[in-house]
């Protein structure tokens, strides 16, 4: 097994760009392969839908013959927004087992092209069905997530608004120090406190925007300055409703923990990190489940400002998602670049961490299922450790079994809400406020439902799940209900009793 090291880097500018795909792509490539003395042997390709975002279909030819570089095998991963990160893990496993030397990886998405509902109808699609039928949105599900975190730690909503709104604001002073963000304006709490709420409790500046951008990089087995320590990669469920936990992301703590195992690395040894943080309390969780924080408490470091650019722990100093842009296909590998960029201090004084030794970036694939989690160091540090020496144990995530099709046309169920949002933006189709919710039934399975009616909703509280023109509806459980079930578990208890 060989080690891994990274060459030349590219990027393009973040944002709602007049480039065409072939354009971000080309522009990516070139950059990257202009200076290089290396002879590129395969090609990866990494774009979550460029068939309906952009119109372009076997993409990884394409870029080829856009590159001019036709005749070395050429290859396109999709695993949705973690698809840049997944042709980097992927590239490293060919260059370690030596089946290539030098790889071009190019990750690129063109997502302005369309208005904002048509964009949020494709990325819709990364959702299980169910869900998505319900009306379910990526920020309703990640709303869900929050609410369940909330609950958890027993976070009151004046402490959550503080945390994402730190989170905001410091992920967009960064975003005004990179040249190549899309956001290049700090906001302030007023701004943040005024942002219309998108699906409770997240609001506007909560959320990463549309972007367009390319990124291009040449893994080797070369020596460089800067040799990739470690790559973990793990997937959950693609329903949200079929996880045993809510407030949290599994299959990062497992491409975590491959992660670390590999590279010989603890949490303790990041000196800086690039996270997922498509929604604002997904970087408060993301850094508990990569281990930087303990469970429930992130929100103390990230109030005393250690998560910021001069803190202990610099965590998103491109600006993450939310300021440098989020254009899905290309945010993966994006994020390996930004921390290559740190490394070699190609930055400028004031978005540079004082401590650059060992980055760990964090990819997450449609709704926290399909996560890498890759480690980079600087090759001049003494550490002779190969890439997936040790043997890494894949483990399988338990799940909750789906219990929707249980329910008959007209029949009533008994359940707890596990988790909900109202959804003010909402998918095409569906009518605004939409508000959604995952219930457990009395049966220890998980319901994914529409509520019959709008209002608030208490998370543990008691709910009726019921079926109608083959729609899940939940309410408030009432007092004729609470009668009935009452009445229903007792006659099932003597008639039991009697056979």
């Amino acid at each position: 097994m060989r080690e891994v090291f990274i060459d030349n880097v590219s990027m393009t500018k973040f944002g709602r760009l007049d480039s065409s795909l072939r354009d971000l792509t080309t522009k990516a490539g070139e950059e990257c392969i202009k200076n290089t003395d290396k002879k590129l042997d395969c090609l990866l390709i990494g774009a979550m839908n460029p068939e309906e975002f952009s119109s372009n279909s076997n993409i990884s030819s394409l870029v080829a013959d856009y590159l001019n570089i036709q005749g070395i095998p050429s290859l396109r991963i999709e695993t949705a927004s973690s698809s840049g990160a997944a042709i980097f893990s992927l590239g490293c496993s060919l260059i370690s087992s030596g089946a290539y030397d030098n790889i071009l990886l190019v990750a690129a998405e063109k997502m302005s092209g369309l208005d904002t509902q048509k964009v949020t109808k494709i990325l819709a699609k990364v959702i299980e069905e169910n869900e998505r039928l319900s009306g379910a949105s990526m920020p309703s599900l990640a709303a869900m997530v929050t609410m369940a975190y909330k609950l958890k730690y027993k976070i009151d909503k004046e402490l959550l608004s503080e945390i994402m709104r730190t989170i905001a604001i410091k992920n967009h002073h960064n975003g005004s120090l990179n040249p190549l963000a899309h956001f290049q304006k700090e906001i302030s709490e007023e701004d943040y406190n005024n942002s219309k709420i998108i699906s409770n409790p997240l609001k506007m500046y909560d959320c990463s925007p549309i972007s367009d951008g390319a990124t291009a990089l040449i893994l080797t087995y070369k020596k460089t300055d800067v040799k990739v320590s470690g790559s973990g990669q793990a997937t959950d469920t693609v329903s949200l409703k079929n996880r045993i936990s809510l407030s949290n992301f599994a299959a990062t703590r497992l491409a975590a923990k491959k992660a670390y195992t590999a590279s010989s690395l603890t949490p303790k040894d990041i000196n800086f990190a690039e996270v997922h943080d498509a929604f604002t309390s997904f970087e408060a969780i993301n850094t508990e489940d990569l281990g930087f924080f303990n469970e429930g408490e992130s929100y103390l470091h990230i109030l005393r400002g250690e998560t910021r650019i001069t803190g202990s722990l610099p965590i998103n100093p491109s600006g993450g998602l939310k300021s440098r842009g989020h254009p899905v296909g290309a945010t993966g590998l994006a994020q390996i670049i930004d921390c290559v960029y740190q490394m070699r201090n190609l930055v400028s004084d004031s978005r540079q961490v004082s401590n650059n030794q060992i980055a760990l970036c964090h990819s997450i694939g449609g709704m926290g299922n399909n996560i890498f989690v890759n480690i980079l160091e600087k090759a001049s540090n003494k550490r002779s450790r190969e890439l997936f020496t040790s043997k890494i144990n894949h483990e399988l995530i338990p799940k909750i079994n789906d219990s929707s099709e249980m329910i008959n046309e007209n029949e009533e169920l008994e359940g707890r809400l596990a988790s909900y949002t109202t959804l003010y933006v909402t998918p095409e189709g569906f009518d605004s406020p939409l508000t959604l919710g995952i219930i457990d039934t009395m049966k220890y399975k998980r319901i994914f439902a529409r509520a019959l009616f709008e209002g608030e909703f208490e998370i543990g509280g008691r709910i009726t799940i019921f079926r109608e023109n083959n729609i899940v509806y939940f309410r408030k459980t009432s007092y004729v209900d609470q009668i009935k079930f009452f009445a229903r578990r007792n006659i099932r208890n003597i008639l039991d009793f009697f056979e």
